[in-house]
């Protein structure tokens, strides 16, 4: 049996996607899908659309699209290989093109015409500047003042000193010594925290994807029995649950998630789009 199958497969079922859900959501016709599994590769239209149905079939299963690929070729290099085929008629030698005498003349012509424009207008902004040169009036340096001779001090009755202040008490930046800092403000708390788990039980687990805020941070089987420590979101909790019967999804404080049926598989998001 094909390894590239078994792997599709297990990865498919241990999701718990069906065949008809995996063809609905990847685009791809079923007869497709199962010849990939069961590693039919007669019956898939060609190579290239092969790997690509391959490529984009590992990627909603979440799993290495390239390493399937690779295993696609070895197994397709097994089933059919390449067959080399001498060739039987030489090579034709391209001959080369020689211009003609129009197409020279016109290009000819063509350089002839950009030269001319470009040394008129070299022309045009070298008489436009040398104009405005000339135009722009020429102003005498204005002298510096004549220095004037300070007047001598008369004599005045003696001024009261001013007090001189208390700097004991004081910072070095006019703030007084002792004085409270002011108190930074905390950042808010993230306005939604949520929780995932699984029931406990004979079940089977599900398989998660969890964004929180458009970032993915799990996406893996939880078993039964098991939960997740709290995310914290500050503008969406997104999650996908492949077998959504067996998980509790808790958003701040209050279950909103997920109430189905076996093998049923839900995405959820908090605030409800």
């Amino acid at each position: 049996m094909s390894q590239l199958g078994e792997r599709l497969r297990e990865a498919r079922e241990s999701q718990g996607i069906s065949i008809s859900q995996a063809a609905i959501e990847t685009r791809i016709l079923q007869r497709y899908i199962v010849a990939l599994e069961d590693g039919d590769f007669q019956h898939l239209p060609g190579d290239v659309y092969a790997r690509g149905f391959i490529r984009n079939y590992a990627e909603y299963l979440s799993i290495p699209a390239e390493e399937l690929i690779d295993l696609y070729r070895r197994e397709r290099g097994i089933s059919e290989p390449i067959r080399v085929v001498p060739v039987t008629s030489a090579p034709r030698v391209r001959n080369l093109m020689v211009p003609s005498f129009f197409g020279v003349f016109f290009v000819v012509l063509v350089l002839i015409g950009a030269s001319y424009l470009m040394l008129s207008t070299l022309n045009f902004v070298g008489q436009s500047t040398q104009g405005q040169v000339a135009a722009a009036p020429t102003q005498a340096p204005t002298p510096p003042p004549l220095p004037t001779s300070a007047p001598r001090p008369t004599s005045a009755p003696e001024l009261a000193l001013a007090p001189t202040p208390d700097l004991s008490n004081s910072a070095a930046g006019g703030v007084p010594l002792g004085a409270a800092p002011t108190a930074t403000p905390a950042e808010p708390d993230a306005p939604i925290v949520a929780e995932v788990s699984v029931d406990p039980g004979t079940n089977a687990g599900s398989w998660l994807e969890i964004k929180v805020d458009g970032q993915t941070v799990f996406r893996k089987v939880l078993g039964a029995g098991q939960s997740l420590p709290q995310f914290k979101a500050q503008r969406d909790f997104w999650v996908r649950a492949g077998n959504a019967s067996v998980v509790s999804v808790v958003v701040n404080g209050q279950r909103q998630c997920c109430t189905a049926n076996p093998g049923d598989v839900i995405t959820f998001s908090w605030p409800p789009r």
